[in-house]
Formats: structure tokens, C-alpha cells, sequence
């Protein structure tokens, strides 16, 4: 009912946007905390059904395609309406992807869900370029989800079913890499990472903020279903993902510091996250997971943040390159605000909850192997630096001539700004929410 009443709304968008964005409002608060919020499982039908995991993901969802919602006001699209039903869509594939219990409903909606997002690119995109995006989008997660696909059928002919609650074990390699395989391309583990930078340079602002806010988290969503049945693999193997990782990851950084594009450093700055998710739960312990589990939620919020303070200035410069938007403190003085609160967040200083989810993977890289830390310290010094760098490139300096064309910021887009800041410093206040 619920999804009816998006779908009408949204179709007559001119009319009733604010009515649309209050119901989205209510709906995530009153519904979700008064009547969903439990321990355990919970089951809804025969295929849908919510736990703790998918409860917070599902809520993350909501709140994010809330504030792309409200963020549509600010960039002056044409078929804007059109926009907000593909979003609309694309919630609903979320919602669907986070409830269902079977592998082979996760893998059809989430794959669903990659048609609305690869028109958003098409059709809202900003450069020509952004054709050559879509197709990396597609070509990679149909690439590495078909095995995927193959496996999910030979469980069903096997097992009857390939549900997350099914008592079995894989005891062949193969079978085991390809399950991998996929959610690792969804990640992106480096070196599986190339589609992301494009797409997201490439994508309007609301699809920036839909793939870094929340399509990034299937991979790491789906890697948790998966863990109970193929822990025996990771045991043996584990020590060759976490050491590409952190590899990468170390890689990734110095490569954001040579960066000229602010949508292309935060694009790769995503990549080194979702690396130290990937090192957090191979090493298979609860604070790995705990830790893992926190930065991606934490960065669902930051990175989505970031992509819209840059659409920001690109809705009234037309450039992202640090030589040009300099000096902003003296033209958007509160805006520098929002500025410094999300680059030092995004270095995860407090009282962020990316603080304690890298207190938690520190722990576990520690537990794991000592000889980790050594990988860990360069990464969060190299992580530190450019995220400072976007503050410092893009706040100070001399002013460029076009930055004379400015205007002022509205008000709903403090707002959008708030609303992005408020959970990641105030779920630190209730963390037990995680447990």
C-alpha cells in the first residue's frame, strides 16, 4: 500500500512533492520504529522476511532516497517527475532486495534495480561519456553475476532451494570463488573497481548518491548472507583477499591525491572504504563484522553527503577541478561549514560512527596479523590527507574569475545537508542499534 502511494504521488509530482517527501518521512519513522524494531527474526511472509542486518539497510535506504528526493529541488532537471518515479523504483527494488530471504529473489531484484539506475545515468548524465559509464555498469555486474546465477540454479536442482537460513557447506573451490566473485564486483574490491569512478563522475547527483549511499552495501549485504556457507574458503584464502586489499587500498589513496576532479577523488575515496569493509570481514571475527558493518552504513552517509555539497557547486559553476573552485569560504561561507563537518568525517575523526567502526576493524586486523598494521597506519595517514585536501583545495586559496556567478544557497539544501550529518554523529549516542 505503502508503494502505491509512492507510485501516485511521484506521477503527480508538481502537485504534491511535499506531500510525497512528509509521507516518506512518516512512514520511515512511525512505521519502522514503532513496529519492526526487534532483536531477532522476523518473518513477514514465506519469501520476505526481516532481521537486525536487513533492518538497517532498509532503513538506510529509505532515508537516502528521502534526501535525493528533496535534493531534486536543487538542480534544475528536465523530466524531473520522471526522475523521482525512477527513484521511486529504485526504493522499491531496495526494499525488496534487503526482505527476501531466497539468494535467487536477492539476485532478481537486485539486478532489477540496475535498469532504473542505468537510465538515470543515460537519460540525467552529464557528459557524453556517460554512455561508455552505463555500459561498464552493466557489463560488470552482469559479468561477474552470472555464475552467480548458474550456482543459485544448481542449488535449487540440489538442495530444492538456495535460502540464507540453509544448513550446507560448499566444499568446492570454484563454486565458492564465483559466489565471491560477485559481491566482491559490487563492492568494488581494487582491481575490480574500474566501472565505479566512471559511473559515478558520469551519473547526475541523485545517482551518485544512490550508488555511493547505498548499491555499494548490496555487495557487502550479500557477502554476510554468504559467510555461513563457505567460511572454509575464507579460512584458507583469507590471507590472499585481505592482503590485495590492503594493497589496494594503500594504492587507491595515493591515486586521490593526484586527483583534479572532486566527484573523482571521492569516487576512489569510496573505493579505499569499502576495501578496509572487505579486509574487516575476512578476518572472520565479530569485531570485523561489527566494524564492517558500521563503516558502510557511516559511509553511506558521508560519501552521499560529499557527491551533493559537489553537485552543489557544479549546479552553479559547471566545473568539479580544484584549480577553479577555490577560495569558496569567502562566497559560501555556511556551506564551508558542511564542508569541513563531512571531509573529517570522511577521515572518520569523532564523534562520527566511522570512528568506532575503524577502532573495530583495527582490532581485528590486529587479531588477525600483526604484520596488517603496518598497511593500516599508511591508510588512515593517506586517508586523513585527502580528505583534508578537499577542504583545504576547495576552501582557501584565490578566487577564480567565473566563482563571480555565484548565488547564495537555499534553504532546503542546508536542510538535505543536516539531514545527512544528524545519524552519523548521533547513532554514536546508541550503538547498541548495531548489536
Amino acid at each position: 500500500m505503502y508503494f502505491m502511494f509512492i507510485f501516485y504521488d511521484s506521477y503527480y509530482f508538481y502537485v504534491s512533492f511535499d506531500l510525497l517527501c512528509l509521507w516518506n518521512f512518516f512512514f520511515f519513522f512511525f512505521f519502522f520504529f514503532l513496529n519492526f524494531f526487534y532483536l531477532y527474526f522476523y518473518s513477514i511472509s514465506y519469501i520476505f522476511g526481516v532481521d537486525n542486518l536487513s533492518f538497517i539497510f532498509i532503513c538506510l535506504s529509505i532515508w537516502i532516497c528521502l534526501l535525493i528526493s528533496l535534493s531534486g529541488l536543487s538542480f534544475l532537471m528536465s523530466y524531473l517527475s520522471l526522475y523521482i518515479f525512477y527513484m521511486n523504483f529504485i526504493l522499491l527494488f531496495l526494499f525488496l532486495v534487503f526482505s527476501v530471504m531466497d539468494f535467487f529473489y536477492f539476485y532478481f531484484f537486485f539486478e532489477g534495480m540496475m535498469i532504473p539506475v542505468f537510465l538515470i545515468i543515460f537519460g540525467w548524465g552529464y557528459q557524453p561519456e556517460r554512455l561508455n559509464a552505463g555500459w561498464y555498469l552493466i557489463f560488470y555486474t552482469l559479468f561477474g553475476s552470472f555464475p552467480f546465477l548458474l550456482i543459485i540454479f544448481y542449488m535449487n536442482n540440489f538442495m530444492g532451494n538456495f535460502s540464507y537460513f540453509l544448513d550446507y557447506k560448499f566444499d568446492s573451490m570454484v563454486l565458492m570463488f564465483f559466489l565471491m566473485f560477485c559481491f566482491l564486483i559490487k563492492f568494488p574490491m581494487f582491481g575490480l573497481h574500474n566501472w565505479l569512478p566512471k559511473a559515478h563522475v558520469e551519473a547526475p547527483v541523485g545517482g551518485s548518491m544512490i550508488l555511493a549511499g547505498i548499491l555499494l552495501k548490496l555487495g557487502g549485504y550479500g557477502f554476510i548472507r554468504l559467510l555461513v556457507f563457505m567460511y572454509n574458503f575464507i579460512f584458507e584464502l583469507s590471507y590472499f583477499f585481505v592482503g590485495l586489499s590492503l594493497m589496494g587500498c594503500l594504492l587507491v589513496s595515493l591515486i586521490c591525491l593526484v586527483q583534479s576532479d572532486l566527484k573523482m577523488l571521492i569516487a576512489y575515496s569510496s573505493v579505499c572504504h569499502m576495501s578496509m569493509v572487505i579486509v574487516g570481514l575476512f578476518t572472520m571475527s565479530s569485531w570485523g563484522y561489527l566494524g564492517s558493518l558500521i563503516f558502510m552504513v557511516g559511509h553511506g552517509f558521508v560519501s552521499s553527503g560529499l557527491f551533493f555539497l559537489v553537485g552543489i557547486l557544479y549546479n552553479r559553476f559547471m566545473s568539479r577541478s580544484f584549480f577553479i573552485l577555490s577560495g569558496m569560504i569567502s562566497i559560501f561561507p555556511s556551506l564551508s561549514f558542511f564542508w569541513f563537518l563531512f571531509c573529517v568525517m570522511n577521515m572518520s575523526c569523532p564523534p562520527s560512527i566511522n570512528l568506532f567502526s575503524e577502532i573495530c576493524i583495527v582490532i581485528s586486523c590486529s587479531h588477525w596479523s600483526l604484520n596488517t598494521l603496518y598497511y593500516v597506519f599508511f591508510i588512515l595517514f593517506l586517508s586523513a590527507c585527502y580528505s583534508l585536501t578537499i577542504f583545504f583545495l576547495t576552501q582557501h586559496g584565490q578566487n577564480s574569475s567565473l566563482l563571480s556567478f555565484g548565488c547564495y544557497c537555499y534553504l532546503h539544501e542546508y536542510f538535505v545537508l543536516i539531514l545527512h550529518v544528524y545519524p552519523i554523529f548521533f547513532l554514536m549516542f546508541d550503538l547498541f542499534y548495531f548489536f
